[in-house]
């Protein structure tokens, strides 16, 4: 479910999406039809700082830390 939800916001940005708020939407949207899973954070950050970004201007790395029961799984993707 973590590598569909980095691959969702990979491919959003490839078709030309570069607001960050809309991949945080799409990738939270799709996490909450896993019904074990709670969303610690879902991150769109500049690759470099890790900072958050607003726009996606930069080499990003979209990532994400969801709990399912007791087991927290954390994963991250760059988008170029």
């Amino acid at each position: 479910m973590l590598y569909k939800t980095l691959s969702l916001a990979k491919q959003l940005w490839q078709d030309g999406e570069t607001n960050a708020d809309a991949l945080h939407r799409e990738m939270r949207l799709l996490t909450q039809q896993e019904p074990l899973a709670r969303e610690d954070y879902v991150s769109i950050a500049d690759a470099s700082t890790l900072e958050e970004l607003s726009i996606i201007d930069c080499p990003t790395l979209a990532s994400l830390a969801v709990r399912i029961g007791k087991t927290r799984l954390i994963d991250n993707l760059p988008l170029g």
